[in-house]
């Protein structure tokens, strides 16, 4: 019994032909090696700038801590002889570090700050598309302590010092942004312990005034009972002094004039820690020449091998 494969695979013919094609795939890797070239030329670049950061120490915010510790010495319920210890500390500093963050992650604040570089650069026009690009160009990532990373911040730009100088003018910005708000938080907490002991000192006035009604009529009711001149006499000074003040209400009436002068306006102050500054990115993130050089050297290698290959085939027919 005979058989025949006709279409059997020659891999010694197949050798041969691309042999004879050489240049044809030389000609397709130069082509391809110089399309990746001219792409990386005129394609739009990106450089990304990276910081990382902690929570800041006290000497940074020291201003805000000072105010606060000044707020929990006057409250209503504190106990003056009380210091702030160091739990108080870590949650003052906690606090101010979580605001950052919030701000440093939020959409809006990130939009805020692209507008204002519109603002600066009075020849840059925003459209909606755009903003939305400059807003995603900024990605935060918070660290994990399990993990053993920190909260990351990049901003992608088209050259090297831009990215580096636009991250750092959006930590700056964003300082800002978080020192308004904290100010903000201590005015109204400043505000609220305002309110509470006024409304206590109203409270032990009106305490006191009860009990002065009521001595006043108790000796008046004596006085009416015996006609004694003492007790007339003594009716006569209650009379002229008023309702005599607790030591409860002096206090909270001198913590309310300590604190009507409201808190002081904090200082420019840093609420994070650098552990990476934001310097120029070395290289680029994209476009990436030697990776698409390899890629469109291939792609030029696999058009020329079947160029070759049809040529071949074109000759002996």
């Amino acid at each position: 019994m005979h058989s025949s494969i006709d279409n059997e695979l020659d891999v010694e013919s197949c050798v041969q032909r691309l042999w004879r094609g050489k240049k044809w795939i030389g000609l397709g890797l130069i082509l391809g090696i110089l399309l990746a070239w001219a792409y990386t030329m005129f394609a739009t670049q990106k450089w990304v700038a990276v910081a990382q950061f902690s929570r800041p120490d006290l000497s940074k915010v020291t201003r805000y801590y000072q105010e606060l510790s000044k707020l929990n010495q006057l409250s209503t319920y504190a106990d003056p002889a009380s210091t702030t210890d160091n739990a108080d500390v870590d949650t003052v500093l906690d606090a101010v570090y979580q605001t950052f963050l919030q701000q440093l992650a939020s959409v809006d604040n990130r939009r805020r700050f692209w507008l204002e570089q519109e603002k600066a650069d009075k020849g840059t026009s925003l459209t909606p598309t755009l903003l939305d690009r400059r807003v995603a160009s900024i990605q935060f990532a918070a660290g994990d302590k399990l993990h053993g990373t920190v909260d990351t911040l990049s901003l992608t730009a088209e050259s090297a010092a831009t990215s580096s100088q636009l991250l750092k003018r959006y930590l700056t910005f964003t300082d800002q942004q978080v020192m308004a708000q904290v100010q903000q938080q201590l005015s109204a907490a400043w505000q609220s312990e305002m309110t509470k002991i006024a409304q206590q000192i109203a409270f032990e006035k009106s305490v006191a005034q009860a009990a002065y009604d009521q001595q006043v009529k108790q000796l008046k009711n004596e006085a009416a009972q015996s006609d004694d001149n003492q007790t007339k006499t003594a009716i006569n000074v209650i009379e002229q002094t008023g309702p005599v003040a607790s030591d409860n209400l002096l206090h909270d009436q001198a913590r309310l004039a300590a604190l009507q002068s409201g808190p002081a306006s904090l200082k420019p102050f840093t609420s994070w820690t650098m552990l990476q500054s934001p310097e120029p990115p070395i290289s680029r993130q994209s476009p990436r020449l030697p990776l698409l050089m390899v890629m469109w050297g291939l792609v030029g290698i696999l058009i020329g091998a079947g160029v070759a290959l049809t040529q071949c085939v074109k000759k002996k027919e």
